[in-house]
């Protein structure tokens, strides 16, 4: 909650809510890292290319952006959507949920006895 509370105080781009973002990112990082968290997840098979797809939409958006200065970023396109602190929020509350339920993810294969 501390994170939710430093984003929505301080604001968007302010270095409070960048550093509070980034330490909580590195932290959840650390922990499934060292957890091993979704080691043991079946594999995604086909069932991830409408990911990757999208993936690839971004990214190639994003390099789009790179080249032509005229066209918006996809966080620029957020920032009207994230300038009320409430739906900051509640977006940055839906980062951290992700980041639970991935940190939550099977660690190791159970054997059926």
């Amino acid at each position: 909650m501390a994170c939710v509370t430093a984003v929505v105080v301080w604001g968007e781009l302010s270095t409070g809510a960048l550093v509070a973002v980034g330490l909580t990112g590195a932290a959840m990082a650390a922990v499934g890292v060292a957890r091993r968290s979704g080691g043991a997840a079946a594999p995604v098979g086909r069932r991830g290319l409408p990911w990757l797809g999208w993936f690839a939409a971004v990214l190639g958006w994003e390099l789009v952006t790179l080249a032509d200065d005229d066209l918006p970023t996809v966080s620029d396109l957020a920032d009207p959507l994230l300038a009320s602190p409430a739906v900051r929020g509640l977006a940055t509350l839906g980062w951290l949920a992700v980041g639970a339920w991935l940190l939550a993810r099977p660690r190791r294969r159970t054997t059926a006895s």
